[in-house]
């Protein structure tokens, strides 16, 4: 792919944005990409395209930037899951046959053993959260269907979940190999000021 020139005030500018707009942006595309590399490369990307698109932005205020930017790094990650998924469509015969016919039975011991430690991480949640945390991992239900079958807001199920991912990220991580963080991180049970 080739790039345009970009003049040097246009690099300036954008690298001010950069410092201003980097950190945030790339927490937005590690949860979208759930990887660290995959997200610092789609939001070099998008930081790219700001450079080439600049007279789009140059007379946008700081919020309607930061809403730009989001919005092409999302499409830029759609554009490379369709590209992903257009792989496989293209190469049927080379995953097949890298495919394997049935699971290895280590990979079943080890799958069932991981099972078995979030089985335990659940079972010592809160009633509450674990009965959030079933239906949003398990069952699959949205924040709005759960806060209606659960008869609270929508926020307190977000809530909810996030604790509930702090909590299976510092009991497993090291087991599963997640980046950990210390800080922030509580052990399992009751938050203070914790609702339903």
């Amino acid at each position: 792919m080739t790039h345009r020139r970009i003049p040097r005030d246009v690099a300036e500018q954008v690298a001010e944005l950069w410092d201003r707009e980097a950190g945030a942006l790339t927490k937005y595309a590690v949860w979208r990409t759930a990887g660290q590399g995959a997200a610092a490369d789609l939001v070099q990307r998008t930081f790219m395209a700001a450079a080439e698109d600049w007279i789009k932005l140059a007379d946008l205020d700081d919020d309607a930037r930061r809403s730009w930017l989001r919005r092409v790094c999302k499409n830029k990650w759609i554009d490379d899951c369709r590209r992903s998924q257009r792989g496989r469509d293209l190469h049927p015969q080379v995953h097949r046959l890298y495919e394997r016919s049935e699971p290895d039975p280590a990979d079943i011991v080890i799958a069932r053993e991981d099972l078995a430690r979030c089985w335990q991480v659940f079972e010592q949640l809160p009633p509450v959260r674990r009965q959030v945390a079933l239906l949003y991992f398990v069952d699959g239900h949205s924040d709005l269907a759960i806060a209606e079958l659960l008869g609270t807001g929508a926020s307190n199920v977000r809530k909810h979940v996030a604790l509930t991912r702090k909590t299976l990220r510092a009991a497993l991580g090291e087991a599963f190999g997640w980046a950990t963080r210390a800080e922030g991180v509580r052990p399992v049970g009751r938050e203070q000021g914790e609702t339903a």
